[in-house]
């Protein structure tokens, strides 16, 4: 631009802007000036400012339900994913209190948000390997770039879909935007300028202030929470990618772990003769001989309709294929009989890793209970140590309970929550006599019938159960099958080996 054409068009602006700003500036002094001569002046103020005060006090009152279910979402926002870990729950509580301790104040520049970034992933890192001198690197290349492929697919839809001409911006635009960011201050120097200028005429000065106050006070208790609200989710969406990276969730790819069978499932998909499924769901029935495992994996059996026959006592662990409305397609990993040994505890442990969910069941006519206790003791000792895997759900089957005292009487159903006759009693006294003695929640026994002659009775409360708690079988399920997919394969080394060989061949070739 030539330096007339420039002086011409600063001029032309200078006469616009006088030009608008001469009329208001002249309707304020003279209207000032009118109230004071007629003597409405201290009036018009005292109105004014009420009016303002008023209007802020019912803007407040009508916001006040938009604070509280912000601050509700808020505190939701920052709940755990009950899917995760132990040890990835201890990693979000440091990116929780990040984000509620974080003063958006401090993000006024790039350097601030990347190093705001930088804190938190760093924080995560050092909860998910505490043992690491230095745990920030602790990814592969392959889990990067997923990483940056997951967070451009969502943050493409956010800007189109959020940010005024989103889809039309270039990033040119975008920077001379950023660099004409001074002009905002410049505006308000101008402004303060004008605060100055207009105390030629004390009272509107005076009642213009005020009201300005008062607005400003809106204005920055709107801003402080609406930044307040875009750090902490920037810290909450850096925090949850950070601990998919070092969680290894990224390691594996989604087609990878779809197909992914693990070598206990081959090993008993392989003893069913049958076509292999995606890594199916893991029950595992334990518990004492005599309890009635076997006519428990009987009765589910008949429950889903699965074509197997009756099934004998089991000496070893024996897979069946079960099928049922609302649970996917699972295995039912029947044990044998537990006794008091340490060999018996140690494969029963070692099964217990490999499954999503078990069924512990227990008879109601056997006192001895410390077999029970000291082998559910070691699978919750084994779970809590694994801190990076989610414990295992454990049901109770509450068998016999036909052979309770009256022991002749035997009219289902019975009400265990209203009922007062003597046979509901016998099986609540000895519901809680077991929880007591096993560490069990009252609320994880079901109490079964599994005798044919008498019927077959509450195996679809059972049923009901394990759906419920099929959300957190599915997390463990989850994490097991991610484990298995990091194992280093040696097969699939020698596949990467022989495909860089190529890839080196045909570049010297070139």
């Amino acid at each position: 631009m030539k330096p007339k054409t420039r002086a011409s068009t600063y001029l032309r602006a200078a006469m616009i802007i006088i030009a608008l700003a001469l009329p208001l500036i002249s309707l304020m002094l003279l209207g000032s000036l009118w109230l004071w001569e007629n003597g409405y002046l201290i009036y018009w103020a005292i109105a004014a400012c009420s009016i303002t005060v008023i209007a802020y006090a019912v803007e407040r009152w009508l916001l006040r339900d938009a604070v509280t279910s912000s601050r509700k979402k808020q505190r939701s926002e920052l709940a755990a994913d009950p899917a995760w870990s132990a040890r990835e729950t201890e990693a979000w509580r440091a990116v929780a209190h990040i984000a509620e301790t974080i003063d958006p104040a401090t993000l006024t520049s790039r350097d601030a948000i990347l190093a705001l970034g930088t804190r938190t992933i760093d924080a995560v890192a050092r909860s998910m390997h505490p043992g690491e001198k230095d745990p920030l690197w602790r990814f592969t290349v392959p889990e990067a770039l997923t990483l940056v492929e997951r967070v451009s697919g969502q943050l493409g839809p956010f800007v189109r879909e959020n940010i005024p001409l989103g889809d039309r911006l270039t990033v040119g635009q975008v920077l001379t935007i950023y660099r004409w960011r001074s002009v905002l201050g410049l505006a308000e120097t101008a402004f303060d300028l004008w605060r100055v200028v207009r105390l030629l005429n004390p009272a509107s000065a005076i009642t213009q202030e005020m009201r300005e106050q008062v607005t400003r006070q809106i204005y920055d208790w709107g801003r402080d929470e609406l930044g307040r609200r875009l750090a902490g989710a920037y810290v909450r969406e850096v925090g949850r990618a950070a601990i998919d990276l070092y969680s290894g969730r990224l390691r594996v790819s989604a087609d990878t772990l779809a197909s992914t069978i693990t070598q206990a499932t081959h090993e008993d998909q392989a003893d069913l003769k049958a076509h292999e499924l995606a890594e199916p769901l893991r029950i595992l029935i334990a518990g004492q001989t005599g309890a009635g495992k076997s006519s428990l994996v009987n009765a589910l059996s008949q429950e889903v309709r699965a074509s197997v026959d009756v099934l004998p006592a089991t000496p070893g662990f024996t897979a069946y294929r079960l099928e049922h409305e609302g649970v996917p397609a699972a295995l039912l990993i029947d044990s044998k009989g537990l006794s008091d040994t340490e060999k018996d505890t140690g494969s029963l442990t070692h099964e217990a890793d490999q499954s999503d969910l078990i069924v512990w069941v227990v008879s109601a006519t056997r006192p001895d209970r410390d077999t029970d206790r000291k082998a559910l003791s070691a699978l919750r000792d084994r779970m809590a140590a694994r801190i990076d895997r989610r414990p295992t759900p454990i049901l109770m089957a509450f068998t016999h309970i036909d052979q309770l005292r009256p022991f002749q009487e035997w009219q289902p159903p019975y009400d265990l929550e209203q009922g007062d006759d003597a046979k509901t009693n016998s099986i609540c006294e000895a519901i809680r006599a077991t929880a007591a003695e096993t560490g069990t929640p009252i609320q994880s026994i079901v109490p079964v019938c599994l005798d044919q002659t008498r019927g077959i009775y509450n195996v679809d409360v059972l049923w009901a159960r394990v759906i419920d708690v099929m959300p957190e079988a599915q997390s463990v399920r989850l994490a097991r099958v991610l484990e298995a997919g990091n194992k280093t394969s040696w097969l699939r080394v020698w596949s990467q080996a022989v495909n860089a060989g190529r890839v080196i061949t045909r570049a010297l070739k070139s």
